[in-house]
């Protein structure tokens, strides 16, 4: 494994023990996410679009 790959992975893998300890920041972080995803799903009209590749 490379030291980035490293890095990066011990980096999510503190994120996770946080989150996982701390529920306060864990219920933030779910009602952020999920009102990213209300506002994103409403401006496109609540379907996603179709792309047509030729």
């Amino acid at each position: 494994m490379s030291k980035r790959k490293g890095i990066i992975m011990t980096a999510i893998g503190a994120g996770v023990t946080y989150l996982m300890r701390n529920k306060q920041a864990r219920d933030k972080l779910f009602s952020t996410v999920s009102g990213m995803m209300k506002s994103s799903s409403s401006s496109t009209g609540k379907r996603p679009q179709r792309i047509d590749i030729k």
